[in-house]
């Protein structure tokens, strides 16, 4: 599998590195079945040099309980994005921006897909992750000076 829609990179492979879903007990999944719109999603990306000259960017949504829910459950779906910078010229800027936005933009609709359907077929049924977000403005944020 390979994607070019850029000249400054290729991806190589998109996979389902980890998946963990801990549901102590039924009441656990019924309540969280029942209040699942009220638990908060966040989203950690990291990347690592890999052989080859391929970087493997790590995409890991986390399902978090609210404080107030007794019955808890916690989710963690881990999505692989292995690419290849083709563009020798990039400044460590931009393969850092190109690491942390446009891959993650680029990549987020196959993310969100993946991770409804996973929910899914783990017995939410009526789970749709629709959350957009928005990696330029996070990355302004967190790199005020690299904007």
């Amino acid at each position: 599998m390979t994607d070019s829609n850029n000249s400054n990179y290729e991806i190589v492979a998109k996979y389902i590195k980890d998946i963990s879903f801990e549901i102590p007990n039924p009441d656990c999944f019924v309540d969280a079945a029942r209040g699942l719109n009220e638990y908060s999603t966040k989203l950690d990306l990291n990347s690592q040099p890999y052989k080859n000259n391929l970087i493997e960017l790590n995409c890991k949504f986390l399902l978090e309980a609210p404080d107030t829910a007794q019955n808890k459950i916690h989710a963690e779906i881990c999505l692989s994005i292995i690419f290849k910078i083709i563009n020798k010229d990039l400044t460590a800027d931009q393969v850092k921006k190109l690491i942390l936005v446009t891959l993650p933009t680029e990549n987020f609709s196959f993310m969100k897909e993946m991770v409804t359907f996973l929910f899914q077929k783990s017995g939410f049924k009526g789970f749709n992750f629709n959350k957009e977000v928005d990696f330029e403005a996070l990355y302004k944020q967190q790199f005020p000076t690299s904007a």
